[in-house]
């Protein structure tokens, strides 16, 4: 085990939103035992740094944006970003309103965060800032979309996974981001894209990373590590392609497993 990483919502945080005590300390034995720990989330990096405060320097970098921005913590300083067209990002938006005046958004840019009525109370965490009328304000001066969220007044995030790709087209994938919302962005980019380029920077097979995850949003991160664990409170279809079941986030199941692989870890070496 050289590397753990983590998703966030539904898996690291328990139901509450908070990293538990016996989590903190599994990940502080980890990073002690000279494991890599990071970060890997739909979130981009400013709506993690909070959350991280409590974990200091125990994590060491961040695929955030389901894959797109490659970090280190806890400055949250860019090794790698995967651009994403401002003028894409602001022509789908416009494209999806013609459509159907039911979709709401928020947008992630260079400039700024802006979200749109509804946002807030479908994500698991508090938002920065009030509800925009419009969340093309955050487009305004911007060069690069970092991230595109839409949701919809009567659809789930599930459903949406459905019924968007033919609308947005071949050249942007729809991914859950764990909540009652969708991500757009460019195709071919997943957290198994930016973890592969994070370990290949920090010289790290695939084998030795043990990956936790609870969504669909995880699931070629699951697919691709080494050790692929699933929460017990992830959807059946994403508990399949892990190679086994964790306790629920409810439960410690980050920390559960982390303490066994460590345990193992060092009866091997004994």
């Amino acid at each position: 085990m050289r590397l753990l990483a983590c998703d966030l919502d539904g898996t690291l945080l328990d139901p509450s939103g908070v990293v538990t005590d016996r989590t903190v300390a599994a990940l502080r034995a980890a990073r002690a035992a000279g494991v890599h720990v990071v970060i890997a989330s739909g979130r981009p990096p400013f709506m993690a740094t909070p959350i991280l405060e409590r974990l200091g320097d125990v994590v060491t970098h961040g695929v955030m944006a389901n894959g797109s921005v490659v970090c280190t913590f806890p400055d949250g300083a860019t090794l790698r970003s995967i651009q994403f067209d401002i003028g894409r990002a602001v022509a789908t938006v416009h494209q999806l309103r013609a459509i159907d005046p039911g979709f709401g958004f928020a947008l992630a840019t260079d400039a700024g965060f802006a979200h749109e009525a509804g946002f807030a109370e479908r994500m698991p965490t508090a938002s920065p800032g009030p509800a925009s009328a419009d969340a093309l304000a955050a487009a305004v001066g911007a060069t690069v979309a970092v991230k595109l969220m839409v949701f919809h007044a009567t659809e789930s995030a599930h459903s949406l996974l459905d019924t968007l790709p033919p609308l947005v087209g071949d050249d942007l994938a729809v991914t859950h981001m764990g909540a009652d919302c969708v991500e757009l962005g460019p195709a071919g980019v997943d957290k198994a894209t930016g973890l592969t380029w994070l370990c290949e920077h920090l010289g790290i097979d695939a084998a030795g990373v043990v990956a936790f995850g609870d969504e669909y949003n995880d699931h070629e991160m699951l697919r691709w590590a080494g050790l692929g664990v699933a929460m017990a409170n992830a959807p059946e279809l994403t508990r399949s392609f892990a190679d086994e079941v964790a306790p629920s986030n409810a439960d410690d199941g980050v920390a559960v497993v982390v303490e066994r692989l460590l345990q193992e870890d060092a009866a091997g070496r004994s």
